[in-house]
Parts: structure tokens; sequence; C-alpha cells
């Protein structure tokens, strides 16, 4: 067999009165004329930089929570918090309370806080009876892998001002 003159190194008979095609772009990328340029200032981002809230008390909400286990295999909830108002507005913190019976304590505590009755009794309550529920978090700072962190060390009932702002706030 003849080699074909339109694939450089193939046999076979060539097709009568082909033409060589044009390559194409692959599929999904964009003509250079239609590719649109975008621009961002990111000099003063680090990566992965995140808000980090004050020290001190904060009104805040409770925008999600689950019951999950921890890194060592221990059942635990994870409270996640929005703060409502001041220099921290807007940025978020999770708090974790271990189920262990020797630490059980902070959950009941943390749960009164929200509104829910636990202490000295077999409590029953969803998740949305908690999500959205308004409460001051103390916040502190600690150290883990070499970094500063956020930390809830304790949630408390809500003030009247705290219930005022959390209404004023977006749904959970």
């Amino acid at each position: 067999m003849a080699e074909r003159p339109d694939i450089p190194g193939m046999k076979g008979k060539s097709k009568a009165g082909s033409k060589k095609k044009e390559p194409q772009q692959p599929m999904g990328l964009p003509d250079e004329a239609q590719d649109e340029v975008f621009e961002e200032d990111f000099s003063d981002v680090e990566v992965g930089g995140f808000a980090l809230a004050s020290e001190g008390k904060h009104h805040a909400k409770l925008i999600d929570f689950e019951k999950t286990e921890s890194s060592k295999g221990n059942p635990q909830f994870v409270w996640q918090f929005r703060i409502l108002a001041g220099d921290s507005e807007g940025i978020e913190v999770r708090f974790w309370t271990s189920l262990l019976p020797q630490a059980r304590w902070k959950v009941v505590e943390t749960l009164e806080a929200l509104g829910i009755e636990a202490e000295g009794t077999i409590s029953r309550f969803k998740r949305s009876d908690l999500i959205g529920s308004p409460c001051i978090i103390e916040v502190f700072h600690g150290e883990y892998d070499g970094r500063t962190n956020a930390k809830v060390d304790r949630v408390y009932p809500p003030t009247e001002e705290t219930i005022k702002i959390s209404k004023s706030d977006t749904p959970v």
C-alpha cells in the first residue's frame, strides 16, 4: 500500500479530493478574542488567612449544629455561631463540646444558654429548636498548629439587646 499523503506515516488509500483541515482549538477553551481579562489586587491576602474574631463577649446567633465524632472517635457536638455586632460582626466561630461523661456539663451549660432545658433532665430537642437562637459568646485566642484561632470559651443566655440585634440579622 502507498503512504497516505494527508497523514504522514500512514499507509492506505488517500481520499480523493480531501482537503487539509485547519487545526481547531480544543472544545471548551475560549477564543482569545472573546476571553475576558480579570484583575484583582490580592497583595494584602495571605494563603490560609481568615478573619479572626476579637477576644471578649459578643452578641451572636447559632447558625449550625451537628453531632459528630472527634478525631479520637469520641461523640461531640459542633456548634457554629455568627457574631452579630461590633468589630467582629459577620465572623463565624465554631465551638466543640464533648459528650464524654466528664465534659457533659459544658453541653448542658450551652443548651441552657440557648433556651433548651437540660440540667438534671433527659433533654430531647431537634436541630431546628437550636438554629437561629440568639446568645452571647465569649471568645478567646488560642494557638493551634502555630496559628492563632478564635475559640469560644462559654455561651451565655441572650440579653434584651442581643434579642433585638438578632431580629434585625438575616435569617439562617
